[in-house]
């Protein structure tokens, strides 16, 4: 005669069973209605599948594009409403208007609930009056796994600490052509605890169009000793890419070494 314990767990097992069924249900009906909409406004099918029903995440090796100056592109999020797209290796965001809800919608609802990688680019006027589309790209940092990259951009100093800190579990952090404003030394210590970056790459900051730093030398040094205020992030970090940055390499060698951070591979640099 089986014990009450034994009838509870195996109630329990069936439960599990029973939810991670109707989970997996879901899962693929949604992925079936984005293929769907895709193909009625694309008239091509998307070249990705559901994996395995057992495999982490449910994410396809598939890689989405969204080019919102495009009408096309539009009509999808507006489609789409608040379906959550399936989970998939890499998003490419093109954001060619400066305020728009759709847009806001399908970045806080829509996207992924797990994406390898995520790129952002503006491609409107750089330079907006207001954060547009910061506070969604800081919230969904969670859903990104592994890379971040942002294009375009332009960042005052506590906007920076709040997006760094937001994307510390990445590997992979890249800030290119972006306007940073750092007139003092951000204070890191806290915000990139359990930090996990590695690389972190400056492609064309400092450059003319975007807050020089040969004029203004000290905004770099600033950079450098605040992230060196994290000793999570002294620990983590192995790379730092600053081509096109108006920067000197021996100088930056310099300023990371007295900064605790000399073990820091130093790539670019004029």
């Amino acid at each position: 005669m089986e014990s009450e314990d034994q009838i509870v767990q195996e109630k329990l097992i069936q439960k599990i069973s029973l939810e991670k069924s109707l989970l997996i249900e879901s899962i693929q009906q949604e992925f079936q209605r984005c293929c769907c909409i895709y193909y009625n406004i694309f008239s091509e099918e998307i070249k990705a599948r559901l994996p395995d029903a057992e495999s982490d995440g449910h994410s396809v090796n598939y890689w989405f594009q969204l080019f919102f100056k495009r009408l096309k592109y539009m009509s999808l999020v507006k489609k789409l409403k608040f379906l959550k797209f399936f989970n998939v290796n890499k998003v490419e965001l093109k954001i060619g208007k400066e305020r728009n809800k759709n847009i806001l919608n399908f970045i806080d609802f829509s996207l992924p609930n797990k994406m390898k990688d995520l790129n952002t680019y503006l491609t409107f006027e750089m330079k907006p009056k207001r954060a547009t589309y910061f506070n969604s790209l800081v919230r969904i940092s969670s859903k990104v796994t592994r890379r971040v990259g942002f294009l375009f951009f332009r960042f005052s100093l506590p906007q920076l600490k709040r997006l760094v800190a937001a994307y510390r579990h990445v590997a992979i952090l890249e800030i290119w052509k972006c306007e940073l404003s750092i007139p003092t030394v951000p204070d890191f210590s806290k915000a990139l605890q359990n930090c996990q970056i590695k690389k972190i790459s400056l492609w064309r900051i400092g450059t003319d169009s975007y807050r020089n730093w040969e004029d203004h030398p000290d905004e770099f040094k600033n950079l450098i000793q605040g992230f060196a205020t994290s000793s999570d992030l002294r620990l983590s970090l192995k790379k730092v890419y600053i081509p096109y940055c108006r920067i000197k390499k021996s100088e930056a060698q310099k300023i990371f070494a007295d900064n605790q951070l000399e073990g820091v591979e130093i790539i670019g640099g004029s």
